[in-house]
Protein backbone atom coordinates (compact mmCIF):
# COMPACT_ATOMS: atom_id res chain seq x y z
CA UNK A 1 0.00 0.00 0.00
CA UNK A 2 1.07 3.31 -0.57
CA UNK A 3 2.02 5.57 1.71
CA UNK A 4 0.74 8.81 0.28
CA UNK A 5 -1.90 7.51 -1.23
CA UNK A 6 -4.03 5.43 1.66
CA UNK A 7 -7.15 3.34 0.86
CA UNK A 8 -9.23 5.48 2.57
CA UNK A 9 -12.83 3.37 2.15
CA UNK A 10 -13.63 0.05 0.11
CA UNK A 11 -16.97 -0.95 -0.85
CA UNK A 12 -19.24 -3.95 -1.97
CA UNK A 13 -20.06 -3.22 -5.33
CA UNK A 14 -24.13 -4.53 -6.51
CA UNK A 15 -24.90 -4.22 -10.21
CA UNK A 16 -29.05 -4.01 -10.38
CA UNK A 17 -31.35 -5.41 -13.16
CA UNK A 18 -32.39 -3.68 -16.18
CA UNK A 19 -36.38 -3.90 -15.38
CA UNK A 20 -37.00 -0.24 -16.54
CA UNK A 21 -35.46 1.99 -18.02
CA UNK A 22 -33.44 5.08 -16.85
CA UNK A 23 -32.77 8.31 -18.74
CA UNK A 24 -30.46 11.59 -17.97
CA UNK A 25 -31.76 14.59 -19.06
CA UNK A 26 -29.24 16.98 -18.76
CA UNK A 27 -29.98 20.66 -19.40
CA UNK A 28 -26.82 22.68 -21.01
CA UNK A 29 -28.31 25.42 -20.72
CA UNK A 30 -29.22 25.41 -16.80
CA UNK A 31 -27.21 26.80 -14.49
CA UNK A 32 -26.50 23.98 -12.16
CA UNK A 33 -26.07 25.83 -8.58
CA UNK A 34 -28.28 27.73 -6.16
CA UNK A 35 -30.58 29.81 -7.62
CA UNK A 36 -29.42 33.49 -8.68
CA UNK A 37 -30.46 37.16 -8.79
CA UNK A 38 -33.10 35.96 -11.49
CA UNK A 39 -34.66 33.13 -9.64
CA UNK A 40 -33.35 30.84 -12.00
CA UNK A 41 -30.71 27.75 -11.94
CA UNK A 42 -30.93 25.06 -9.93
CA UNK A 43 -32.84 21.69 -10.71
CA UNK A 44 -36.06 22.05 -12.52
CA UNK A 45 -38.06 20.54 -9.31
CA UNK A 46 -40.93 21.83 -6.88
CA UNK A 47 -38.12 23.26 -4.63
CA UNK A 48 -37.04 25.92 -6.91
CA UNK A 49 -40.68 26.63 -8.07
CA UNK A 50 -40.40 25.03 -11.68
CA UNK A 51 -41.22 21.59 -11.54
CA UNK A 52 -42.34 20.50 -15.12
CA UNK A 53 -45.89 20.30 -15.37
CA UNK A 54 -46.24 17.65 -18.72
CA UNK A 55 -43.82 15.17 -20.47
CA UNK A 56 -44.59 14.32 -23.90
CA UNK A 57 -42.65 11.21 -25.54
CA UNK A 58 -42.38 10.21 -29.33
CA UNK A 59 -41.04 6.69 -28.08
CA UNK A 60 -40.79 5.29 -31.84
CA UNK A 61 -38.66 8.49 -32.97
CA UNK A 62 -37.59 9.33 -29.65
CA UNK A 63 -38.67 12.57 -29.08
CA UNK A 64 -38.82 14.21 -25.51
CA UNK A 65 -40.23 17.35 -24.43
CA UNK A 66 -41.52 18.98 -21.16
CA UNK A 67 -42.97 22.42 -19.99
CA UNK A 68 -41.54 24.21 -17.52
CA UNK A 69 -43.41 27.02 -15.63
CA UNK A 70 -41.61 30.99 -16.28
CA UNK A 71 -40.77 33.05 -13.45
CA UNK A 72 -43.18 35.79 -13.97
CA UNK A 73 -42.12 38.24 -11.40
CA UNK A 74 -41.49 41.97 -12.53
CA UNK A 75 -38.05 41.69 -12.06
CA UNK A 76 -37.60 39.71 -14.67
CA UNK A 77 -40.27 39.62 -16.91
CA UNK A 78 -41.64 41.71 -19.97
CA UNK A 79 -45.24 41.18 -19.68
CA UNK A 80 -45.62 43.34 -22.86
CA UNK A 81 -43.82 40.77 -24.98
CA UNK A 82 -45.19 38.05 -22.41
CA UNK A 83 -48.64 38.71 -23.79
CA UNK A 84 -47.53 38.90 -27.63
CA UNK A 85 -46.06 35.69 -27.21
CA UNK A 86 -48.95 34.25 -24.87
CA UNK A 87 -51.69 35.23 -28.03
CA UNK A 88 -49.57 33.92 -30.44
CA UNK A 89 -49.50 30.69 -29.11
CA UNK A 90 -53.15 30.60 -28.35
CA UNK A 91 -54.00 31.73 -31.79
CA UNK A 92 -51.81 29.24 -33.37
CA UNK A 93 -53.83 26.51 -35.51
CA UNK A 94 -51.01 24.17 -35.79
CA UNK A 95 -50.78 24.06 -31.58
CA UNK A 96 -55.07 23.73 -31.63
CA UNK A 97 -55.04 21.07 -34.86
CA UNK A 98 -52.39 19.14 -32.39
CA UNK A 99 -49.48 19.46 -34.66
CA UNK A 100 -46.22 21.00 -33.33
CA UNK A 101 -43.59 23.08 -34.01
CA UNK A 102 -40.03 22.99 -34.70
CA UNK A 103 -38.36 18.99 -34.80
CA UNK A 104 -41.13 17.35 -33.31
CA UNK A 105 -42.94 18.67 -36.51
CA UNK A 106 -40.91 18.38 -39.04
CA UNK A 107 -39.68 21.24 -39.68
CA UNK A 108 -42.71 22.23 -41.10
CA UNK A 109 -45.16 24.35 -39.40
CA UNK A 110 -47.68 24.58 -41.58
CA UNK A 111 -48.88 20.90 -41.17
CA UNK A 112 -50.60 19.61 -38.15
CA UNK A 113 -49.46 16.15 -37.12
CA UNK A 114 -51.05 13.27 -37.81
CA UNK A 115 -53.09 12.49 -35.02
CA UNK A 116 -56.17 13.08 -35.47
CA UNK A 117 -56.58 15.88 -32.68
CA UNK A 118 -59.77 18.18 -33.69
CA UNK A 119 -61.15 21.26 -32.10
CA UNK A 120 -63.80 19.82 -30.82
CA UNK A 121 -67.01 20.33 -28.43
CA UNK A 122 -67.49 18.11 -25.37
CA UNK A 123 -70.44 16.13 -26.58
CA UNK A 124 -71.82 16.96 -30.06
CA UNK A 125 -68.15 16.87 -31.91
CA UNK A 126 -68.69 20.11 -34.15
CA UNK A 127 -65.95 22.09 -35.51
CA UNK A 128 -64.86 24.93 -33.45
CA UNK A 129 -66.29 27.85 -36.05
CA UNK A 130 -63.57 31.07 -36.83
CA UNK A 131 -65.57 33.48 -34.85
CA UNK A 132 -65.47 31.31 -31.95
CA UNK A 133 -61.48 30.76 -32.46
CA UNK A 134 -61.36 34.87 -32.53
CA UNK A 135 -63.56 34.91 -29.46
CA UNK A 136 -61.12 32.70 -27.88
CA UNK A 137 -58.21 35.22 -29.03
CA UNK A 138 -59.99 37.85 -26.99
CA UNK A 139 -58.83 37.27 -23.51
CA UNK A 140 -56.80 39.44 -21.03
CA UNK A 141 -53.37 39.75 -20.73
CA UNK A 142 -53.19 37.66 -17.31
CA UNK A 143 -54.62 35.06 -19.53
CA UNK A 144 -52.74 35.07 -22.46
CA UNK A 145 -49.30 35.96 -21.07
CA UNK A 146 -46.73 33.15 -22.03
CA UNK A 147 -46.31 31.05 -18.86
CA UNK A 148 -44.49 28.03 -19.60
CA UNK A 149 -41.03 27.51 -21.64
CA UNK A 150 -40.91 23.85 -23.90
CA UNK A 151 -37.44 21.78 -23.37
CA UNK A 152 -37.14 19.40 -26.02
CA UNK A 153 -34.33 16.57 -26.55
CA UNK A 154 -34.01 13.18 -28.82
CA UNK A 155 -33.37 9.84 -27.10
CA UNK A 156 -30.94 7.83 -29.51
CA UNK A 157 -30.59 4.65 -30.16
CA UNK A 158 -27.59 2.93 -28.53
CA UNK A 159 -24.53 1.81 -31.18
CA UNK A 160 -21.78 -0.36 -31.08
CA UNK A 161 -19.04 0.37 -29.15
CA UNK A 162 -20.96 3.31 -27.25
CA UNK A 163 -19.82 3.48 -23.67
CA UNK A 164 -21.97 2.13 -20.87
CA UNK A 165 -23.02 4.98 -18.27
CA UNK A 166 -24.29 3.48 -15.27
CA UNK A 167 -25.73 5.27 -12.58
CA UNK A 168 -24.33 4.89 -8.95
CA UNK A 169 -26.54 4.59 -5.20
CA UNK A 170 -25.03 4.15 -1.91
CA UNK A 171 -26.27 2.45 1.15
CA UNK A 172 -24.94 2.34 4.36
CA UNK A 173 -21.23 2.59 4.89
CA UNK A 174 -20.17 -0.31 2.74
CA UNK A 175 -22.73 -1.22 -0.24
CA UNK A 176 -22.60 0.65 -3.40
CA UNK A 177 -25.58 -0.31 -6.37
CA UNK A 178 -25.04 0.45 -10.10
CA UNK A 179 -27.45 0.53 -12.60
CA UNK A 180 -27.82 0.65 -16.69
CA UNK A 181 -28.48 3.92 -18.27
CA UNK A 182 -30.57 3.72 -21.01
CA UNK A 183 -29.85 7.00 -22.88
CA UNK A 184 -28.42 10.70 -21.98
CA UNK A 185 -30.65 12.84 -22.96
CA UNK A 186 -29.97 17.30 -23.25
CA UNK A 187 -33.04 18.96 -23.34
CA UNK A 188 -32.62 22.64 -24.50
CA UNK A 189 -35.12 25.49 -24.94
CA UNK A 190 -37.55 25.57 -28.06
CA UNK A 191 -38.38 28.87 -29.95
CA UNK A 192 -41.72 27.22 -29.92
CA UNK A 193 -43.58 30.96 -29.15
CA UNK A 194 -41.81 32.53 -32.32
CA UNK A 195 -42.87 29.76 -35.06
CA UNK A 196 -46.28 30.80 -33.28
CA UNK A 197 -45.61 34.59 -34.13
CA UNK A 198 -44.53 34.13 -37.88
CA UNK A 199 -47.71 31.75 -38.69
CA UNK A 200 -49.82 34.11 -37.24
CA UNK A 201 -48.45 37.16 -38.71
CA UNK A 202 -48.70 34.98 -42.32
CA UNK A 203 -51.85 33.94 -41.54
CA UNK A 204 -53.13 37.29 -40.82
CA UNK A 205 -51.77 38.51 -44.29
CA UNK A 206 -52.91 35.99 -46.27
CA UNK A 207 -56.70 36.84 -44.77
CA UNK A 208 -55.42 40.88 -46.42
CA UNK A 209 -54.77 39.26 -49.59
CA UNK A 210 -57.57 37.40 -50.01
CA UNK A 211 -59.94 39.19 -51.93
CA UNK A 212 -56.88 40.09 -54.17
CA UNK A 213 -55.83 36.18 -54.49
CA UNK A 214 -59.87 35.38 -56.06
CA UNK A 215 -59.37 37.91 -58.48
CA UNK A 216 -56.27 36.96 -59.65
CA UNK A 217 -57.55 33.51 -59.88
CA UNK A 218 -60.40 34.42 -62.22
CA UNK A 219 -57.60 35.91 -64.71
CA UNK A 220 -56.57 33.31 -67.53
CA UNK A 221 -53.49 31.97 -66.40
CA UNK A 222 -50.44 33.07 -68.45
CA UNK A 223 -48.79 29.89 -70.68
CA UNK A 224 -45.46 29.39 -69.76
CA UNK A 225 -43.01 26.82 -70.76
CA UNK A 226 -41.57 23.98 -68.61
CA UNK A 227 -37.81 23.46 -68.31
CA UNK A 228 -38.04 20.21 -66.83
CA UNK A 229 -34.16 18.98 -65.62
CA UNK A 230 -33.20 15.32 -64.72
CA UNK A 231 -29.90 14.91 -62.33
CA UNK A 232 -27.90 11.87 -62.13
CA UNK A 233 -28.41 9.99 -58.77
CA UNK A 234 -25.59 10.63 -56.41
CA UNK A 235 -24.69 8.69 -53.04
CA UNK A 236 -25.81 11.10 -50.94
CA UNK A 237 -29.66 11.13 -51.90
CA UNK A 238 -29.69 7.93 -49.60
CA UNK A 239 -28.93 9.98 -46.67
CA UNK A 240 -30.97 12.68 -47.76
CA UNK A 241 -33.98 10.38 -48.48
CA UNK A 242 -33.73 8.45 -44.76
CA UNK A 243 -33.74 12.53 -43.08
CA UNK A 244 -36.83 13.11 -45.13
CA UNK A 245 -38.36 10.08 -43.87
CA UNK A 246 -37.29 10.18 -40.26
CA UNK A 247 -38.97 14.25 -39.78
CA UNK A 248 -42.14 12.72 -41.70
CA UNK A 249 -41.96 10.03 -38.88
CA UNK A 250 -41.43 12.55 -36.04
CA UNK A 251 -44.01 14.60 -37.83
CA UNK A 252 -46.98 12.23 -37.79
CA UNK A 253 -46.16 10.42 -34.58
CA UNK A 254 -48.45 10.76 -31.49
CA UNK A 255 -47.19 12.05 -28.63
CA UNK A 256 -47.54 10.13 -25.70
CA UNK A 257 -48.17 12.45 -22.21
CA UNK A 258 -46.41 11.42 -18.91
CA UNK A 259 -46.84 12.94 -15.29
CA UNK A 260 -43.95 14.46 -13.51
CA UNK A 261 -43.21 12.97 -10.37
CA UNK A 262 -41.26 15.47 -7.86
CA UNK A 263 -38.14 14.20 -6.56
CA UNK A 264 -38.95 15.10 -2.79
CA UNK A 265 -42.39 12.70 -2.96
CA UNK A 266 -42.94 9.35 -1.45
CA UNK A 267 -43.76 7.84 -4.67
CA UNK A 268 -40.48 9.06 -5.90
CA UNK A 269 -38.75 7.57 -2.99
CA UNK A 270 -40.43 4.38 -3.73
CA UNK A 271 -39.15 4.28 -6.64
CA UNK A 272 -35.57 4.90 -6.04
CA UNK A 273 -36.06 2.22 -3.62
CA UNK A 274 -37.44 -0.53 -5.56
CA UNK A 275 -35.47 0.32 -8.81
CA UNK A 276 -31.51 1.23 -7.66
CA UNK A 277 -31.13 -0.62 -4.69
CA UNK A 278 -31.29 -4.20 -4.33
CA UNK A 279 -33.13 -5.09 -0.92
CA UNK A 280 -31.58 -8.95 -0.83
CA UNK A 281 -27.90 -8.42 -2.31
CA UNK A 282 -26.67 -11.52 -0.34
CA UNK A 283 -28.89 -13.82 -2.66
CA UNK A 284 -27.00 -12.07 -5.72
CA UNK A 285 -24.41 -14.04 -7.66
CA UNK A 286 -20.88 -13.89 -7.01
CA UNK A 287 -19.00 -12.01 -10.25
CA UNK A 288 -15.92 -13.93 -11.23
CA UNK A 289 -13.92 -12.46 -13.44
CA UNK A 290 -12.76 -14.15 -17.02
CA UNK A 291 -9.01 -13.50 -17.32
CA UNK A 292 -6.44 -13.49 -14.62
CA UNK A 293 -4.46 -10.16 -13.75
CA UNK A 294 -1.63 -11.00 -15.92
CA UNK A 295 -3.74 -11.66 -18.98
CA UNK A 296 -5.16 -8.47 -18.60
CA UNK A 297 -1.78 -6.05 -18.11
CA UNK A 298 -1.38 -7.96 -21.53
CA UNK A 299 -4.82 -7.25 -23.02
CA UNK A 300 -4.09 -3.50 -22.15
CA UNK A 301 -0.41 -2.82 -22.47
CA UNK A 302 2.15 -2.59 -25.54
CA UNK A 303 4.26 -6.32 -26.77
CA UNK A 304 6.56 -6.77 -24.14
CA UNK A 305 10.03 -7.72 -25.60
CA UNK A 306 12.40 -9.76 -23.75
CA UNK A 307 16.25 -8.31 -24.74
CA UNK A 308 18.29 -11.83 -24.40
CA UNK A 309 15.33 -13.55 -26.67
CA UNK A 310 13.42 -10.91 -29.13
CA UNK A 311 12.44 -13.17 -30.70
CA UNK A 312 9.84 -14.36 -28.39
CA UNK A 313 7.35 -11.44 -27.67
CA UNK A 314 3.56 -11.22 -25.84
CA UNK A 315 2.19 -14.54 -26.05
CA UNK A 316 5.39 -16.95 -26.79
CA UNK A 317 7.24 -14.95 -23.91
CA UNK A 318 4.24 -15.68 -21.03
CA UNK A 319 5.11 -19.03 -21.70
CA UNK A 320 8.30 -19.53 -21.99
CA UNK A 321 8.22 -17.26 -17.98
CA UNK A 322 5.67 -19.69 -17.03
CA UNK A 323 7.80 -22.83 -17.92
CA UNK A 324 10.99 -21.24 -15.97
CA UNK A 325 8.78 -20.69 -12.88
CA UNK A 326 7.27 -24.15 -12.71
CA UNK A 327 10.95 -25.64 -12.80
CA UNK A 328 11.79 -23.43 -10.18
CA UNK A 329 9.35 -24.86 -7.73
Amino acid sequence: MDAEDPVIASYDVFLTDSQISRYVFQYPDRDCGERNKRNTGGPYAESTGQKPLVLRQKPKTGLVEIDVPINTSPDSYDFNKGHKYGEAMSESRVLKGGGAFGLAGGFNPNAASARGVKLEGEEGGEEVSSSVLEAMAGKSKTQTILRTQTLAGRIKEPYDGEPLYMLGAFRGSRESFFSPVSAVVQLRPQLHHLDAMEETSKARAMRGRKDTEEEAAVREPEARPVDVKVKPAEGGESVVSGNIELLKNMQEERWESLEWVDADTEDAWATYENYMIHNEPETLPQLKSAIDGESYLDAMSAPRVDPAHPEMTGWAMKQNRKKKDEAAE
